[in-house]
């Protein structure tokens, strides 16, 4: 099953299928969730290293992410694609694997999209490395 999402990054909307095949970590985040915010410069390392592209996605108001931390606010700087998700996000997190809607929630898509692995919960480095080198 290949997933895809068309949101917003604040200036454009970004299409999941329109952006070139690669494999893919899409992490949904609030600000106000200590693992969620924990994990960020995790991730954002990741996203430099460019084994995988990163995307997060933000389940609460574009002003409200401004009220993150300073680490927070780095990780979401490129090369990370950080995205806004719905007022309601439930069906989308369904979709991606997390339907009780527990955050952070990640998921590791193989280069045509199909999700590989997936994490309800903080997510670890090694964890990150094992997800992304199953899925490449």
């Amino acid at each position: 099953m290949m997933l895809d999402f068309e949101l917003s990054d604040g200036r454009k909307f970004v299409q999941l299928s329109q952006l070139p095949a690669k494999t893919s970590v899409i992490n949904f985040w609030r600000f106000d969730c200590p693992p969620c915010v924990r994990e960020m410069p995790l991730l954002a390392d990741n996203a430099r290293n460019n084994k995988a592209r990163i995307i997060t996605i933000a389940l609460h108001k574009p002003s409200e992410t401004l009220t993150a931390p300073d680490p927070v606010l780095a990780a979401l700087r490129p090369p990370t694609i950080a995205l806004t998700g719905p007022s309601e996000p439930r069906g989308l997190l369904a979709r991606f694997g997390n339907p009780a809607g527990a955050l952070p929630h990640t998921l590791v898509l193989d280069a045509q999209r199909r999700p590989c692995a997936q994490r309800t919960g903080e997510i670890t480095q090694d964890w990150l490395e094992t997800a992304i080198a199953r899925c490449s």
